[in-house]
């Protein structure tokens, strides 16, 4: 059962964003491992298990966490503005930019007003009801 006001498909759009773009990381990073080499997997492997377990707390809807979430999301997307803008084969730079975008919309998502309520932050309160 959903809260009035509360738009299920923005739930899931948000946790699908954080969460699938740990898991792109994850994978983009072995395919460069066993491509090139040498790589170092300590942050791919932070990253996907931090955006899998904030996407777990957005659907959950803990009110508690959500700040955690918000930080976690803008992190990821400081990780991959920084190889966007390093140097790499062109291909990650341009899966780095395409999940930095992911989690910006993610933390956009996060401050809405459907995901807001699910929450717990906002009231519902219909504009269409202009009883007195």
């Amino acid at each position: 059962m959903t809260e009035p006001g509360v738009r299920r498909s923005d739930i899931w759009v948000c946790a699908g964003m954080l969460g699938g773009a740990g898991l792109v990381f994850l994978a983009e990073s072995l395919i460069r491992l066993s491509a090139e080499g040498a790589s170092i997997l300590y942050v791919p492997i932070a990253q996907a298990v931090l955006d899998v377990l904030c996407a777990l707390v957005i659907v959950a809807g803990s009110r508690t966490l959500r700040p955690g979430v918000l930080v976690i999301a803008v992190l990821g997307t400081l990780v991959h503005m920084v190889i966007v803008l390093g140097g790499g084969p062109i291909w990650t730079r341009v899966v780095s930019a395409v999940l930095a975008i992911a989690q910006v919309y993610a933390v956009v998502l996060l401050n809405t007003r459907p995901i807001r309520i699910h929450f717990g932050l906002d009231t519902y309160e219909n504009p269409l009801d202009l009883e007195s």
